[in-house]
């Protein structure tokens, strides 16, 4: 037996403290450091995860650097990435667009113009956002299995939020290498902790039915559910990935994440 394995305290993994401070960033934050299941660890410092980088400041472009990222994966459709532009400048210039548009997401705007949903309604649309982003979107994540597989610096994804895109790819990247599905929860939980996230969707979700002309705007209760993940929508996701491949495995092997390259991930990621 390993002399490395320990018992397991989850709870230290939803602390705040993973975040990584940036001026003008979004649920950023060092998703490694997790124990895998044969008693090895993830690095820290190799994998990042987070929302849009529109707001990072010149002033933190040197902070952003230090990070030494060496592609960067923005999984926001193409509306989203025109309205608010990652920077083009070094170090940005690394950056990749993989577009992901959840067929759901389109479906409920529809809906909006017919009758004003409810609370219920908003949790029931981001379960099948996330159904959606595993079922529909296996290029999307080959892709960017592929550009995990082909850096030798740290790693960054995002989306808008850097929650439900990300999640479920910071998900399927922390099954890779092993680790327990428990703390695949926790990693995906801790978006919950972002305080800045519901301050900016608050913002753009207020400006953005002010634009339209809507003649009511998002109350708390419906930004919180938005700006926020749940158990149930990862678990949904892998419901979807065990019906049409069997097994998380199978849609690993799907995504161009067979055996030899796990292994090659797992010697480059874990301690």
């Amino acid at each position: 037996m390993s002399t490395r394995m320990r018992p397991m305290d989850s709870s230290k993994f939803r602390t705040s403290d993973r975040f990584t401070e940036l001026k003008g960033s979004i649920n950023f934050r060092d998703f490694g450091g997790y124990p895998t299941e044969d008693g090895k660890f993830v690095k820290k410092g190799l994998l990042f995860r987070c929302g849009a980088l529109t707001d990072i400041p010149k002033s933190a472009y040197s902070d952003f650097s230090e990070l030494n990222i060496g592609v960067i994966c923005d999984l926001r459709s193409h509306a989203e990435a025109e309205e608010m532009p990652t920077p083009d400048a070094p170090p940005f210039s690394c950056r990749v667009h993989i577009p992901i548009w959840p067929g759901s997401s389109a479906q409920f705007r529809e809906s909006l113009n017919e009758q004003r949903p409810t609370a219920s309604d908003f949790i029931k649309f981001m379960q099948n956002v996330t159904r959606d982003i595993a079922r529909d979107h296996v290029d999307a994540y080959k892709e960017l299995a592929n550009h995990l597989l082909a850096t030798d610096q740290a790693f960054l994804l995002h989306c808008s939020a850097g929650k439900d895109r990300t999640g479920f790819g910071a998900a399927i990247i922390l099954k890779t290498l092993g680790v327990n599905q428990e703390l695949i929860f926790e990693d995906y939980l801790i978006s919950n902790q972002a305080a800045e996230l519901k301050q900016s969707m608050k913002v753009r979700m207020l400006e953005q039915a002010k634009a339209q002309g809507a003649e009511t705007l998002p109350d708390d209760q419906v930004i919180d559910i938005l700006a926020s993940v749940r158990r149930e929508y990862l678990e949904g996701a892998f419901q979807e990935l065990y019906s049409h491949y069997g097994s998380i495995e199978g849609y690993l092997e799907a995504i161009g994440l067979d055996g030899s390259a796990q292994e090659h991930l797992r010697d480059r990621l874990l301690d």
